[in-house]
């Protein structure tokens, strides 16, 4: 009997030390990364018409700024004006301008885009009128969006009046530590919202 639960005891340990190993091993091919959250000052969103991108007719161009951050004066934010019937080509530029020069955050979410996915959502009154397509995409198998470079849809104007009023919430979602997925993480380095009409 003795040597029965000697045999158990010296079984439980060697799988404990093999189990032990292989988490070890497997933390060492798949380590968590984590990196601090992005400051940002500064959001710019700047377009062209897609078919014709001389046309400056249908330049648009919005900014969200807080230069002192949350709790001090309330953030500026421009308004989105957009035409229907119309696709435009957008890219986002992300600053932090308490650095002097300014730090050109979009440049380090491109870096490390396997760890940062930006989400662009219309307001239920701008849904199926607008559809925004990321663009630009991470170093994942298979590969996610990061979204600095996107594509807008904006519906032509059928059976509703115009303008049409809305918002649009910008989230740039920042995976610290677990993997990035098709869903927006807990942790976000930005969230902020643009008015927006459709003429």
């Amino acid at each position: 009997m003795k040597v029965f639960i000697r045999t158990i005891i010296i079984l439980c340990f060697f799988s404990l030390a093999i189990f032990s190993s292989c988490k070890k091993s497997e933390d060492a091919t798949n380590p968590v990364i984590s990196t601090p959250q992005e400051q940002i000052t500064t959001v710019i969103l700047s377009g062209y018409n897609h078919h014709h991108p001389s046309d400056s007719n249908f330049f648009i161009q919005c900014k969200w700024e807080d230069l002192d951050g949350n709790g001090g004066n309330a953030p500026t934010i421009d308004s989105l004006v957009l035409d229907t019937g119309i696709t435009y080509d957008v890219r986002l530029l992300l600053l932090d301008k308490t650095k002097a020069p300014y730090d050109t955050v979009s440049n380090e979410v491109a870096e490390l885009g396997n760890m940062h996915q930006l989400f662009y959502t219309p307001s239920a009154t701008l849904q199926h009128k607008i559809g925004i397509d990321r663009l630009d995409l991470d170093g994942n198998n298979p590969a996610l969006p990061v979204g600095l470079q996107t594509q807008w849809k904006v519906v032509s104007q059928q059976s509703y009046p115009l303008p049409v009023t809305g918002s649009l919430n910008l989230v740039l979602s920042h995976y610290d530590g677990i993997p990035k997925t098709t869903q927006p993480s807990p942790e976000s380095d930005i969230d902020v919202t643009f008015p927006v009409r459709l003429r």
